[in-house]
């Protein structure tokens, strides 16, 4: 009988976390470019104080389409203050262990809280200006920020901002390990929060949006002890992006390790993998669906071209964005 709080394509057996030896299986690949190993992704760390930390894959396109930059994030005793972004959507995911709330506005009323666990998702659109605050700027706040590409493809009009309680979130077990479904899809299981613009808006190109395109999605995974899984990628579209956000597992035959506030990062392939963890260690998973297109991002805007580009930062500097 199928254990009814399994995760598709995740089998247990013994524990290691040395010499894992990759299987995949024998499928077409995704799209016509997906790789067929996973390679390491440089990671770096943005020039921020030590009150606000931080570290992920910034600048990487060729490899992480349709993600801009991903990076895990902390902050104690500091707030970014208002900032422009255009031309791309920002999600924002508290860890559940963060110590205090955060608040989060945009120029355009958008105004929400956000819990412990909690995610917030900023589709930008053509432009806004914002800033997220710690209530309580004595306490810590911990989490991963997404910035997806919609350059050429966002809405027009004013940016729409949501939230993603941590209690709408799917949440399971498969052996030593808890899962949660922060956003998109995994399997049988979605979130609730429609990632519209490749669903129901229409390009600035034209085009009609595939409905066969997937959304967005980050599945956290989390060790309760040492255990070791086989864990399958979906082959469906979307690009997958593993980053090692706190402790130290092995994923398809890589050590990663998360150390003094770094970070390491996978483009995995669609596939059969095997992945062990000490307890204690949390794995993030990104999928998005890649454009496949050109795209320029400088200070947090993403536009298809240099004129385009120049073009928002002349917006932004008119107050066309807003102010905050």
């Amino acid at each position: 009988m199928t254990n009814p709080n399994s995760v598709p394509g995740l089998a247990s057996g013994p524990v290691s976390l040395v010499s894992l030896r990759t299987r995949v299986k024998k499928r077409p690949a995704a799209h016509a470019d997906a790789p067929v190993i996973p390679r390491v992704l440089p990671v770096s760390r943005p020039g921020r104080c030590a009150a606000a930390a931080g570290a992920g894959v910034f600048d990487q396109t060729d490899e992480t389409d349709p993600f801009l930059s991903v990076d895990v994030f902390r902050r104690h005793g500091a707030c970014i203050p208002p900032h422009p972004h255009a031309g791309c959507a920002v999600a924002t995911y508290l860890f559940p262990e963060s110590t205090t709330s955060m608040r989060c506005r945009n120029a355009q009323g958008g105004d929400d809280t956000l819990q412990p666990g909690d995610l917030l998702w900023l589709e930008a659109n053509c432009g806004t200006v914002h800033d997220d605050v710690p209530d309580d700027l004595c306490k810590t706040v911990r989490g991963v920020r997404l910035v997806v590409n919609r350059a050429g493809r966002h809405a027009h009009g004013a940016p729409d901002q949501t939230v993603v309680r941590a209690t709408a979130m799917p949440q399971w077990q498969a052996g030593g390990l808890d899962l949660t479904l922060v956003c998109g899809e995994w399997g049988d299981r979605q979130v609730d929060r429609a990632d519209r613009i490749s669903r129901d808006e229409t390009p600035q190109s034209g085009g009609a949006p595939s409905s066969e395109e997937k959304p967005t999605t980050l599945l956290r995974l989390d060790w309760r002890d040492d255990d070791v899984r086989t864990f399958t990628v979906p082959c469906d579209g979307r690009r997958w992006i593993a980053l090692i956000a706190q402790g130290e597992a092995a994923l398809a035959g890589h050590a990663l390790r998360a150390d003094g506030g770094d970070v390491e990062a996978l483009s995995l392939p669609p596939g059969e993998w095997q992945m062990a963890g000490r307890a204690g260690a949390r794995l993030l998973l990104v999928g998005g669906t890649p454009l496949d297109e050109p795209v320029v991002f400088r200070g947090n805007f993403a536009a298809r071209d240099e004129g385009d580009l120049i073009n928002l930062m002349r917006l932004y500097q008119q107050g066309s964005m807003g102010t905050l």
